[in-house]
């Protein structure tokens, strides 16, 4: 009986791959875009959305896998996030063509532009056009 039912969804398979390859981009679009803004301003204006997206891809990598190698060596959350942030702060850098402080800039402005957006979105979703249920736990 169970074996009928995975039979069955088999043809759904490439259909439910290629929606989460597209829910993937959107995501990884949508998320690039306080990188965008902040890029954008620091930048003069030079930055383009695809550099934004390439840095955040990138970025993102780069930081997991060298917080993973430096906690294993340091044992250290602090010191690995350190290190960490220092190559997320160097593929800004290197993707934008920016110094130091500007890249810090990027990183830090992305983050306010993302507090500020998920604030917004927050409120906008928690808007309800349903009656409250009765009961609370």
């Amino acid at each position: 009986m169970y074996f009928r039912k995975i039979v069955y969804m088999i043809p759904l398979i490439p259909i439910i791959l290629v929606l989460g390859l597209a829910l993937l981009f959107i995501v990884w679009a949508v998320a690039s875009i306080p990188v965008y803004v902040s890029a954008k301003i620091l930048t003069s204006g030079k930055s383009t959305l695809l550099q934004s997206m390439i840095a955040t891809l990138f970025g993102s990598i780069v930081y997991v896998v060298t917080l993973a190698i430096a906690h294993l060596i340091f044992h250290s959350f602090i010191v690995s996030f350190i290190i960490a942030y220092f190559f997320y702060i160097w593929v800004f850098k290197s993707i934008f063509g920016v110094g130091w402080l500007k890249a810090i800039g990027i990183s830090i402005l992305a983050v306010i532009f993302t507090v500020i957006i998920q604030t917004i979105l927050t409120e906008l979703w928690s808007i309800t056009f349903l009656p409250s249920p009765k009961w609370s736990i």
